[in-house]
C-alpha cells in the first residue's frame, strides 16, 4: 500500500476563485462573526475559506464562498457521491457499496419511524440523489413511485438508464414547474444534500410546494454542534470545504423548516462508524487526497471502532422529518 500523504497546506486565501459574499441564507442579517477558518480537506485544494456564525440567529455558513460557476470546479468525477471506485481496487469498491447500502436501509428506517411503513405507490422525489441508492431500495422494497435529481448530467444518465428511475437534471430551482408540479409528492428527501445549497430556504419552500398538504419531507445533514463538531472543528470530517457551504444545528434546522410551513415531526441525531475514524486522520494530519484510498477507508474504520459503543453519545448527523401543514 501507499503511505498516507501527511500534508501541511498554508492558510493562503483562494486564488483566481470567483466569490461572493452572502447574507445569513437563513434570517438574511448581515451581522456576523468569524468562527475558524477551513481548508479542502479532501482534494486539497490550496486556500482558506472562512466559517462565519450569524449573530442574529446563530445559523453557520461560508462567507464569502465560490460563485456557482466556481463551485462546480469542487465536485470532481470521483466525488464520493458520483463514484463506486468502479477502477479502484475490489475490496475498496465492495466495501464501499456495502456503505452505501447500510446508509440507505437505515434512512428508510429513520423516514418510516415518523410515517409509518411506506405504502405500495408513495410518491417520492429524492433531491441530489447521487448513484441513487435510497431510491432503488424505496423502489424495490416499498413499491414507491421513485424521481430523483441531481446536477451532475453524468450521474444523471447513469441512474435514469441502469436502475430504471427517473430523473431530472438541476437543482429544485432550476426545474419548471411543469416537471415537478404542486402538492405531487407525498415524499421528499434530501440527504446529505442542503448543506452543499447556496439558498437552503429557497430549496425548502420549494419542496413545500410540490408535498401534498399532510406529506412529508425528510432532510439528513451534518449536525455542527454534535461532540465531534465542537472537538475537531476545522479537522471535523464533514466540514468539507467548499463543498458544504451550510452547517446546521437541530435548531436553526428547525426554524427553516417551519418558516416554509412544515411542522418538524422528530429530529433523530447519530454518528457513524468511519466518521470518527476520518477526523481522528484529519487531526493526526492525514488527508483523503494524495493517499491511498483503501488505506484510508480501513484506517479510518479502525480508528472509528474503539467508539462503536459510545456512538449514541457522538452524533455528527442529523434526520430530521417534518410534515407539511394543511
Amino acid at each position: 500500500m501507499d503511505a498516507l500523504a501527511r500534508t501541511h497546506t498554508s492558510y493562503s486565501k483562494p486564488h483566481d476563485e470567483l466569490q461572493e459574499h452572502a447574507p445569513c441564507p437563513l434570517c438574511g442579517s448581515d451581522s456576523e462573526r468569524l468562527v475558524i477558518e477551513v481548508r479542502d480537506t479532501m482534494f486539497g485544494k490550496p486556500g482558506t475559506y472562512r466559517l462565519v456564525e450569524c449573530q442574529e440567529c446563530a445559523m453557520r455558513y461560508l462567507n464569502p464562498r465560490p460563485a456557482a460557476s466556481a463551485l462546480m470546479h469542487h465536485y470532481p468525477a470521483d466525488y464520493l457521491c458520483y463514484t463506486n471506485f468502479d477502477n479502484d481496487h475490489w475490496l475498496l469498491r465492495w466495501a464501499f457499496q456495502r456503505m452505501q447500502q447500510g446508509q440507505a436501509r437505515r434512512r428508510v428506517r429513520q423516514i418510516e419511524r415518523v410515517t409509518g411503513r411506506l405504502p405500495q405507490g408513495t410518491r417520492v422525489l429524492d433531491v441530489g440523489c447521487g448513484r441513487g441508492e435510497l431510491l432503488m431500495r424505496l423502489k424495490t422494497e416499498r413499491q414507491c413511485v421513485c424521481t430523483g435529481t441531481d446536477f451532475n448530467p453524468e450521474v444523471v444518465a447513469l441512474v435514469s438508464q441502469q436502475l430504471g428511475i427517473p430523473m431530472l437534471q438541476g437543482s429544485l430551482d432550476e426545474i419548471s414547474e411543469t416537471d415537478l408540479p404542486a402538492q405531487s409528492f407525498d415524499l421528499v428527501t434530501m440527504t446529505e444534500y442542503l448543506e452543499h445549497e447556496p439558498r437552503p430556504n429557497a430549496m425548502i419552500e420549494r419542496a413545500r410546494r410540490i408535498v401534498k398538504p399532510g406529506g412529508f419531507l425528510a432532510i439528513e445533514v451534518p449536525d455542527i454542534t454534535g461532540p465531534p463538531g465542537r472537538l475537531f472543528r476545522h479537522n471535523w470530517w464533514q466540514i468539507d470545504a467548499p463543498r458544504h457551504l451550510m452547517f446546521f444545528s437541530p435548531s436553526t434546522l428547525s426554524k427553516s423548516l417551519d418558516r416554509a410551513g412544515f411542522d418538524v415531526i422528530k429530529v433523530e441525531r447519530y454518528g457513524m462508524l468511519t466518521s470518527m475514524g476520518y477526523s481522528l486522520l484529519q487531526a493526526m494530519g492525514l488527508h483523503y487526497f494524495g493517499s491511498n484510498k483503501l488505506a484510508y477507508l480501513t484506517l479510518s474504520a479502525a480508528l472509528g471502532l474503539p467508539f462503536l459503543p459510545f456512538q449514541r453519545f457522538l452524533p455528527d448527523f442529523m434526520m430530521v422529518v417534518a410534515r407539511a401543514r394543511d
